[in-house]
C-alpha cells in the first residue's frame, strides 16, 4: 500500500470511529468550530457553528444565475443543509471519501426534507467526478486538512479545476505560520499529537498554500485571520470532552485508540491555538482566473 492509500485509510478510519461522537460537539453534526459575533451568546455553541457556516456561504457571493456549489469533505453534510436552508433554489453536491457519511448524511438530509436539493457524492476531493469549469462555487470548511503536504497543492488544483472561471472558491482551516519541524520541543511533540488524533499529515501552510492558489490560477485572494473569532467555541472542548467522557463511562463503554487520540487532539488544539506566531486559523478566498 502507497502512503498516500494509508493516509487515506486513516482518514476513513478516523470518521467511521468518532464520527457519531460529533454529535456530542452538535446536534447538526458541525465537524468544525464556530465563529463568535456580538452580540451572540458565546454560552450557546450551535448558533457560532451556523454562523460560520454563513460567513463561508456569503463570501461565495453567489449571483441569482448560480446554480451548483460543491462542498470538499462534506462530512454528514451539516454546511451542505445550512447552504440549502439558505439557498433553496441553487443545488449543493457534499464530497465525502468515507462510506457511512454518504448513507448517515442522505438520512439526515431526508429528515430535514433537503433531499431534493443536496447531493452526497462518495469521492475523493483530489479525484472529484465532475467535469472541469462545473461548479459555480467551492468551499472547504475544516477539511483541506487531510490532503497530504505542507502546501496542498493536490487539494488546491483539483477545486480550481472544477470551479468556472470567475467564481469563488473558499477555504476555512487551521494553518500554521511556520514549518512544523522549526517549532520547540514541547509544541511540536503537541502538534505531531494533534495531527495523529486528527488523522492530518499536517495542518496547511499559510504562506505555501496562497503560492499554491495563485499558481494555479487563483486571483484577488483574501486572507483573514479568524483565530479570535473561533475563541469562544474553542473553549467549549474541554467541557464538552468531560461530558462526553463521564457519558462513556456511565454506559461502561470502552474507548478504542482512535477515539482516545481524537479526544486528546480536541484538548491539545488549545494550546497549539495559543502558539500566535507558529498557528492561527484563517479564512482564505479568492477567484479562478
Amino acid at each position: 500500500m502507497s502512503p498516500e492509500q494509508n493516509h487515506l485509510r486513516e482518514v476513513v478510519r478516523y470518521y467511521e470511529d468518532t464520527g457519531l461522537d460529533y454529535a456530542e460537539w452538535s446536534p447538526e453534526y458541525n465537524m468544525h468550530f464556530g465563529y463568535y459575533r456580538f452580540p451572540m451568546n458565546p454560552f450557546r455553541r450551535e448558533p457560532m457553528l451556523d454562523e460560520m457556516n454563513q460567513r463561508v456561504f456569503a463570501e461565495l457571493h453567489l449571483k441569482d444565475d448560480d446554480a451548483l456549489v460543491v462542498d470538499l469533505g462534506c462530512g454528514l453534510a451539516a454546511p451542505s443543509r445550512a447552504f440549502a436552508r439558505r439557498f433553496p433554489e441553487k443545488r449543493v453536491c457534499g464530497v465525502t471519501i468515507v462510506p457511512w457519511q454518504v448513507e448517515k448524511a442522505d438520512q439526515l438530509n431526508r429528515s430535514a426534507g433537503l433531499d431534493s436539493t443536496i447531493e452526497i457524492v462518495l469521492g475523493d476531493y483530489l479525484r472529484l467526478p465532475m467535469e472541469d469549469d462545473s461548479a459555480d462555487g467551492v468551499y472547504a470548511l475544516e477539511s483541506c486538512c487531510h490532503c497530504e503536504g505542507l502546501d496542498k497543492r493536490p487539494f488546491v488544483k483539483e477545486m480550481m479545476r472544477i470551479l468556472k472561471p470567475g467564481r469563488r472558491f473558499v477555504v476555512v482551516d487551521g494553518f500554521v505560520k511556520r514549518e512544523p519541524q522549526t517549532f520547540g520541543p514541547l509544541l511540536r511533540r503537541c502538534y505531531a499529537e494533534i495531527c495523529k488524533g486528527w488523522a492530518l499529515s499536517t495542518f496547511p501552510h499559510l504562506a505555501l498554500f496562497v503560492q499554491a492558489l495563485r499558481d494555479e490560477g487563483a486571483r484577488d485572494l483574501e486572507v483573514r485571520d479568524f483565530s479570535f473569532r473561533i475563541a469562544p467555541s474553542v473553549l467549549h472542548a474541554p467541557w464538552t470532552v468531560a461530558k462526553f467522557l463521564v457519558k462513556t463511562l456511565r454506559r461502561g463503554e470502552k474507548l478504542n485508540p482512535v477515539r482516545v487520540g481524537h479526544l486528546k487532539a480536541c484538548l491539545l488544539g488549545l494550546v497549539l491555538g495559543l502558539a500566535r506566531h507558529r498557528f492561527a486559523y484563517c479564512l482564505v478566498a479568492g477567484v479562478k482566473c
